[in-house]
């Protein structure tokens, strides 16, 4: 990538020569010396195959990981270290519990334990100092847990057991929770309705290194001696006597960098079991691995980085941080399968190792061991115990997603660049030539005046307003990239006025000082040489004639040395701004956690500050873990400074980008108030769900990136993050035929997030770009994502109202069928949209297999997406052709459609819906839902401005079984065409009744018998056109009989 098939005589040092990610080298697009840019050019020229692993740390490469692995080795680790004292428990503000937590090696408790549980049925964890050294990090309220905290379990029991505090209490779902502290050592018992789920520290893997003195051995202690050798007592990871591993304590090399630690050690681990018969784990996104995570040797790490050309199968850190691990606990003797998740919620480095009793154990308990560089020990217990469940807590913890407008779900078509306005408005007539349609095209980091964000290309971008307009006027929207990194330039305003304010990442210019502390000892000899005792002056001196004697010297066999003191980091070594390379050259790096820098920057989004823009213009953070070109693994150092709390960069690294885009989404709010945001972002935590849409990065043209694509967004929904997908086609290299229609195929019933996006040296790759066999093929398949956009609508509302994921592992649904926890189809190549839709990838060529095998989970039994044709549940080998991928609606729903496809979202909304019923065969009913509001605004949450109807079929009567809110004059509440599916008979007649007096109508009726499918048989399909149209906006009085 970067130079592309032009060779050394087509290099330029304009766009097309630097990758779009920062991994491989080292790429700046500012000034640079003759030699730096030689070491580019020969960077460049090289094949880039694969990632560089040498730039990323691994675990044993960072000292608190190797630090954390040496410890849990350590002989006797059953030994009580911490234990929890009874008898200094308090209630808190918050309506939970704390508890003083003292080390057998030390006097006094130095640490406070916080337990809470909330009425979801979410147990929180809490480990702090008391006292500390140097305050340690803790997320401000609000941040990531929503502030206020979640509602306390009312009426929780607390009572005493042996060697336990017990927590008891009922979870709004009813689970029956029981919650035991055990005292010593510490740690904690999660159950749910009598059976254990979880156990944190129950192989007394507990590690918090508090924070020293500078250079001191131990943390302060009445107990401690200040001279004792850290390999003299058990304490910690950092203090031990057990091959004790001092290297980067103080300070740490890696890649040619100096990580500077003037606070010391600090980090903290623990570990956690998933009790029961646990067939597999799931989540902890972002990495690109199966669904079912594999339990690798390296652990998984969390430290978000721009890795260029990232590899498939690895637990390398990747772009995201998001540490919740969910476990399906596997029911025995007739008792139901349960899950439950484990959440981390830290932001510094960290690193989570996956394990079982006996390598390669297929069931039995699971365990996971969390570590991380600093902060405090913040964890939570979702306890379930069913999916949905897990999925509430999750965000009854982290807050609600708020609803995305509807051309949001919508086609995307962005590349690395639009090169002008004319290129861009040609791309969008070409859509409308060939009749494809979409709803946003976006431009990447070449339509800026020298990539200094909020401006425009004068030469290519001349009039942006003007073509803006033009894209609006065909109810289009458009999307900007802007970056968090601020081209250094005194004429440019954003980063003078950032840098007036004193709003920049701080770097120290580390100076060593004497330690203040360390005093000279009292019996110190400081002479080198002293009288020689033995010297006798000689009798034959003459002082008058030989001058005055003096007693030779000799050697001081006392003296010990010059004195020199402990040098020591100086504190007050003096700051000033972080500077690093990146598009620009030369780029100053915001700090986003000062809420003062995240007003501003949003404040720039304003119509009258970001000009060229208006309010259908929306916004894209990229690079914003962040990427800087020549820092330590393609980042900001650890040692740098945020000014908001002198708080090092260390410890807030992984929230660096959710700050980004948080702030963007706060502007955008604010720009137009009442307007729906939206923001895509490459970085993300915890929370992110509540700012932005997010993308996978930059993957690759291959079939392997196309199938566990799978993995990556059902690992990005159980984690809260529903609005995701990856780049249709890949990123990297250019899709054939094949792969892009394939690619397609899965992305329109797959990825709630559906973009094209390209790197700028390869081929456009636009549908209308392919042959016309290929491109009527992706016509379709986004004719289909179009027609569906009802259904995927109101998904997205049981996501924000219930915290449903709108895409997820088949699990999450059939929990009781065992095929979904551990079936390799069913796990790695099958995804639910909603409760409705069964996707299967297809991801090797024809060449390769003309057939797959399908796994259809036990239920009521599956029609064919695309010709009605019922199946039974069931493992089947089903042949394969270029037309359509395996998809199947679940038996028993009622699907909201449009057949009416236009070139965009909001150029059918005012047309009529359609509603197909898949009848369930053993029962002859079906049930569904449809959500409209404005699709743009927040009206909808007036609590009325929105209009939510249920739909049920039963005895061969359709109505609505019940419907709220008033239907919003922007979009169509008309149903116009049922299509039923499963009949038993060919009806002969249907008859409409519309009103409370029971008017009927007649209506004209459509049959035709479909052939089985797999496992199935054949049944009737019937087409009933509606005259006059369903008006659901009535209400319930309306009924749709077939007979």
């Amino acid at each position: 990538a970067g130079l592309g098939s032009g060779g050394f005589d087509s290099l330029s040092f304009g766009p097309s020569a630097f990758p779009r990610s920062a991994g491989g080298a080292a790429m700046a697009r500012g000034p640079a010396t003759v030699l730096g840019l030689a070491a580019v050019v020969a960077a460049l020229l090289q094949p880039a195959l694969a990632v560089d692993r040498s730039k990323f740390r691994t675990c044993e490469q960072g000292s608190f990981c190797r630090r954390f692995k040496k410890w849990i080795q350590r002989p006797q680790r059953e030994e009580a270290l911490w234990s929890v004292l009874p008898e200094t428990q308090q209630g808190t503000p918050e309506g939970g519990w704390s508890f003083q937590v003292k080390h057998k090696s030390e006097a006094g408790a130095h640490l406070l334990l916080q337990l809470n549980t909330y009425s979801s049925g979410v147990v929180r964890f809490r480990l702090n100092e008391i006292s500390p050294q140097h305050v340690r990090h803790v997320i401000p309220a609000g941040d990531v847990v929503t502030e206020p905290p979640p509602a306390g379990a009312p009426g929780a029991v607390v009572s005493q057991e042996a060697g336990a505090t017990v927590f008891s209490f009922k979870s709004t779902a009813g689970a029956e929770i029981k919650v035991e502290l055990k005292h010593s050592p510490v740690s904690l018992v999660v159950s749910a309705d009598g059976r254990v789920l979880q156990r944190l520290n129950g192989r007394n893997y507990l590690n918090f290194e508090r924070y020293r003195k500078a250079k001191a051995t131990l943390p302060p202690d009445s107990a401690s001696d200040a001279q004792a050798a850290p390999d003299q007592v058990l304490l910690d990871a950092a203090a031990h006597p057990h091959g004790l591993d001092t290297h980067g304590l103080w300070e740490e090399d890696f890649g040619g960098h100096t990580d500077k630690k003037p606070r010391g050690p600090a980090s903290l681990g623990m570990d956690v079991t998933f009790e029961g018969d646990v067939p597999g784990l799931f989540g902890l996104p972002e990495h690109m691995v199966k669904a079912s995570l594999p339990f690798f040797e390296e652990p998984y790490r969390f430290f978000n980085l721009d890795v260029f050309e990232y590899e498939n199968n690895e637990p390398m850190a990747l772009y995201g941080a998001v540490p919740l691990l969910w476990a399906i606990h596997r029911g025995a003797g007739g008792e139901p399968s349960l899950t439950s998740a484990f959440l981390w919620i830290n932001p510094s480095e960290t690193f989570v190792k996956l394990e079982r009793d006996t390598q390669g154990q297929a069931g039995g308990p699971a365990h996971a061991w969390w570590t991380s560089e600093s902060g405090v020990l913040d964890a939570a217990v979702l306890v379930g115990p069913a999916p949905a469940e897990v999925s509430s807590q999750f965000h009854t913890l982290t807050g609600s997603a708020p609803m995305p407008p509807l051309w949001a779900l919508g086609k995307h078509q962005c590349r690395w660049n639009y090169m002008t306005e004319k290129d861009t408005l040609s791309v969008d007539a070409n859509y409308d030539k060939y009749d494809l349609p979409y709803d946003v095209i976006w431009l990447d980091i070449e339509h800026t005046d020298g990539k200094a964000y909020f401006t425009w290309n004068p030469a290519s971008f001349p009039t942006p307003e003007k073509m803006v307009d033009a894209i609006s006027a065909k109810r289009r929207m458009f999307v900007n990239v802007v970056d968090p990194h601020i081209k250094k330039d005194d004429k440019f305003h954003v980063y003078k006025e950032i840098r007036d304010q004193g709003l920049f990442i701080k770097k120290v210019d580390w100076k060593m000082m004497d330690d203040p502390t360390d005093a000279k000892p009292a019996d110190w000899e400081q002479p080198e040489k002293i009288d020689d005792p033995a010297a006798v002056k000689p009798e034959v001196w003459n002082d008058e004639e030989d001058g005055k004697w003096e007693v030779p010297k000799i050697a001081n066999p006392a003296h010990k040395g010059e004195w020199k003191g402990k040098q020591i980091t100086d504190p007050n070594s003096p700051v000033t701004d972080f500077e690093g390379w990146c598009w620009p050259g030369t780029s100053g790096y915001p700090d986003f956690t000062d809420p003062r820098m995240r007003e501003y920057w949003g404040s720039q989004f304003a119509l009258d500050k970001y000009k060229g823009t208006t309010k259908d213009l929306y916004v894209w953070n990229d690079m914003n873990e962040p990427s800087v070109f020549n820092g330590p693994e393609v980042t900001c150092p650890r040692d740098a400074i945020h000014p908001n709390g002198n708080v090092e960069h260390r410890d807030v690294h992984n929230m660096y980008g959710y700050y980004v885009h948080r702030a963007t989404f706060e502007g955008l709010e604010k720009r137009v108030p009442g307007d729906r945001p939206f923001v895509l972002t490459r970085s993300f935590f915890i929370g992110s769900h509540k700012y932005a849409a997010i993308w996978t990065g930059d993957n690759f043209a291959k079939w392997e990136h196309l199938q566990t694509s799978i993995a990556m967004v059902g690992a990005l929904t159980l984690a809260g993050q529903s609005l995701v997908g990856a780049d249709v086609g890949g990123f990297f290299k250019h899709p054939e035929s094949e792969m892009c229609v394939r690619w397609y195929q899965l992305g329109v019933l797959a990825y709630p997030f559906l973009r094209n996006h390209a790197h700028l040296e390869t081929p456009r790759r636009e549908p209308y770009m392919y042959d016309e066999s290929t491109m009527m093929m992706v016509k379709a398949t986004l004719q289909l994502r179009y027609k569906m956009l009802p259904l995927w609508y109101t998904a997205f509302h049981e996501y924000h109202a219930l915290g449903k994921p709108v895409v997820r592992p088949l699990f999450w649904d059939f929990l009781a069928d065992a095929q979904t926890h551990s079936d390799e189809q069913a796990v790695e190549n099958q995804i639910m949209l909603s409760d409705v839709v069964l996707v299967h990838g297809i991801s090797k060529p024809l060449s390769e297999s003309t057939s797959t095998t399908i796994y259809l989970p036990s239920t009521a039994g599956w029609y064919d997406l695309y010709t009605g044709a019922f199946s039974a549940p069931g493992r089947y080998d089903v042949p394969v052709t270029m037309q359509t991928i395996p998809a199947f609606y679940r038996a028993g729903t009622v699907v909201p459609l449009k057949s009416r496809i236009r070139r965009s979202s909001a150029c059918m909304a005012m047309d009529p819906h359609t509603l197909n019923v898949y009848v369930n065969p053993k029962t002859g009913e079906a049930s569904g839902r449809l959500y409209l509001d404005d699709t743009r605004t927040k009206k909808y949450q007036d609590g009325k401005s929105f209009l939510d109807v249920e739909f049920e079929f039963k005895g061969g009567v359709l109505r609505a079984s019940s419907a709220r809110g008033d239907a919003p004059s922007e979009v169509s509440p008309e149903v116009e065409r049922v299509e039923i599916f499963g009949l038993s008979a060919s009806p002969s007649k249907a008859t409409l009744a519309v009103d409370q007096a029971g008017s009927k109508h007649e209506l004209s009726v459509i049959s035709r018998q479909v052939p089985s499918g797999p496992g199935g048989t054949a049944t009737y399909a019937a087409v009933v056109k509606v005259k006059p149209w369903i008006d659901l906006s009535k209400g319930t009085d309306w009924a749709l009989t077939v007979q």
